[in-house]
Formats: structure tokens, sequence, C-alpha cells
């Protein structure tokens, strides 16, 4: 989630690198399920894992950032007007993107769009509220879906910093054992392991986010205690982990990769070396994962939209190739939305 730059420049042991890359393929994995979905049906079996394993980190990273002397010294409006004004530009253009890929349905009346939900989704969306709606397999933001997660980390960073957990422990441990007590009971009501993670359920979204992300800041506190002790496990094996998680095809699976093999993948990543390769692609990472997740979806559907202008048959369209080819787009177009908001951070510095 892929949020701001969280970690200690002065500290190469508090980066995390592999964390920092593990953020980007939560966004690839996101992306890419949402693109074969057209294709190939559900690419990912356990796809909704990768929710659950960017929260966490969210929790891990941001817990790092507000144990920091600099901004321990800061009001809470302040460090959450941070966050905030890292976040919304970049939310903010990729939502513009996204509205001008829907302008032909739109116009043209298709697919269940209309002039006035696609602007009603565009307001909606720009004071980050969820536009109910069937449109778009019932996404809660129909002009740009994956940006859920984005407003729910806001609130579960916003949720950290007026609790002040960096200070007290036992705070993040009730909140906790609340939202995962309320997780489970809407699990078992539901009759859904996945609760949450579906339009349908939108609100239930909110304690499983909350679960996770106090889960990863409580991992942090533990981490700083014990992580010295883990062994070192090379950071292939900790991506070989990532891969598989997405992969087992029993639907009851999902609750033990929730509460055992997530809070696992990010203990390990945390903890692994970080070789020179990693420390590069991490740097990547950390820069531009905000962008290409945002960017994701509106990316797929002018991809999709110009496929079927082009003709573009469907064995190419869904193909290898025809991946690559999106997915280096995607990337292009992550790096210019990055390059563009940081000018616009530096401008307004100026």
């Amino acid at each position: 989630m892929i949020a701001a730059d969280i970690s200690l420049a002065s500290e190469k042991d508090r980066s995390y690198p592999m964390l920092q890359l593990l953020r980007m393929l939560v966004a690839l994995s996101i992306f890419t399920g949402h693109w074969g979905e057209a294709y190939v049906g559900r690419l990912w079996p356990q796809g909704q894992i990768a929710i659950d394993i960017f929260f966490m980190i969210e929790g891990f990273l941001s817990m790092g950032f507000l144990s920091q002397p600099a901004v321990i010294s800061m009001t809470r409006w302040q460090i959450i007007g941070s966050r905030f004004a890292h976040i919304y530009p970049v939310y903010a253009i990729a939502l513009v993107v996204s509205f001008c890929s829907f302008a032909p349905q739109a116009l043209a009346n298709a697919g269940g769009w209309t002039i006035t939900n696609w602007v009603g989704a565009f307001i909606s969306g720009l004071v980050l509220m969820p536009f109910f709606s069937t449109l778009v397999y019932g996404s809660v933001f129909p002009l740009n879906p994956p940006s859920w997660a984005i407003v729910l980390e806001l609130f579960g960073f916003a949720l950290l910093v007026c609790l002040r957990v960096h200070d007290a422990p036992r705070r993040l441990f009730v909140l906790w054992i609340g939202a995962a007590f309320i997780y489970f009971t809407l699990s078992m009501m539901w009759r859904d392991l996945n609760a949450g993670w579906a339009s349908v359920h939108y609100w239930g979204g909110w304690p499983r986010m909350i679960l996770s992300f106090a889960g990863g800041a409580g991992l942090r506190h533990l981490h700083t205690k014990y992580g010295a002790r883990t062994p070192k496990i090379h950071p292939v094996t900790v991506l070989a982990l990532f891969v598989g998680m997405h992969l087992p095809k029993i639907h009851l699976i999902g609750a033990p990769l929730l509460g055992i093999g997530v809070p696992l993948l990010v203990w390990l990543g945390a903890s692994c070396p970080c070789p020179a390769w990693l420390e590069t692609v991490a740097a990547f990472a950390k820069r531009n994962t905000l962008s290409i997740y945002l960017l994701g979806y509106p990316i797929m559907m002018i991809w999709r939209y110009a496929n079927t202008i082009f003709m573009v048959p469907l064995s190419f369209a869904g193909s290898l190739a025809g991946l690559v080819l999106v997915l280096g787009s995607l990337l292009v177009a992550g790096m210019i939305l990055t390059y563009i908001t940081e000018n616009m951070t530096l401008e307004r510095e100026v």
C-alpha cells in the first residue's frame, strides 16, 4: 500500500528491502489477477492473501516510522496529514486516468455506465468515499476498484497514530484482539473464511484490515527485540514462499495462511539478508509501488479497450507475451506518475 517512504535512510538495517520488494509484488499480484480474469479465470487460487500481506507489511513499516524520534515530536494531525499528502496526489491522478479510461463506455451508455454514474463515481472517489454500485462486478470504487485498499490503509495508519501504539503496546494488543474477534465472528456469520475482501462484504474488510495492520505493527515491536535471533533465510526462499502462498486450491487453507503464513512471511522478509541485487530492486519498489498499484486497473482497462478496437485475438491478449506487454506499460506508467508527483512535491517545498 503501499505508502510513504517510512524507513530511516541513515539506518540501512531498518530499510527492510525485502518488505519493500514484497509490497511491489503484491501490487503486481493483484494486477495480474485482474488481468487474467478475462482469459484464464482465477489466476491465483489464494489471490486474496496478497491484500493481507500488504496490510501486515504496512503495519510493520508504519510502527517503525511512528517510533522515530522526529515523528514522536510531531502532533497527530501533522503525522496523518503528511501521510495523506504523500498518498492523495498519486491516488487522484490515477483516478483521473481511470475516469478517462471508462469514457468510451459512459458516453455510449454501455456496460451499465451512464454519464450520471460515471461522474458520480469520479466525485465520490475524489473524496475517498465508496460508490456502491452494481457496476464492475459490484465494486465500491468502480472507476478503480483496487483503490479501496488505499482508503483502508489510510484509516489503519490514522488509527495507529491516534492510539499512539508506538509507546503503548498494550493498546495495540487490545486492538488486534478486538479486530480478530470481529473478523472471525463475521466469517462465521457469512460462512466465508475470506470475509471482507468482496464488495458485498465491504464493511467486513475494516476489521480484517485492522487485524493485519495491527498484527504487522505488533510484529515490528517483537522483531525489534527478537529479530536478531531469527535465522537468515535467503531472499529467493522468501520470494518462493510468497508465490507459494498464492497457489493452494484448498478453500479452508485461507485461515491458516492468514493466521500463520502471512506473519511468518513478513517476519522472514524483515530478517533475511540483503544482497546488492535486492537493494537495487527494493529501491525501485520503494519509490514506485504506490503508483504501480493505483495505475494497474486503469492501464488494464485501457488495454482491453484498445484490444477491442484493434481486434487483438484472445490468444495473444491472454498469452504470456500479451501480459508482458501490458505489464511493461504499467511499469513505465508507474515511473512516470511517480516522477510527476515527486516534482509536484518539490515545487510545493520551493
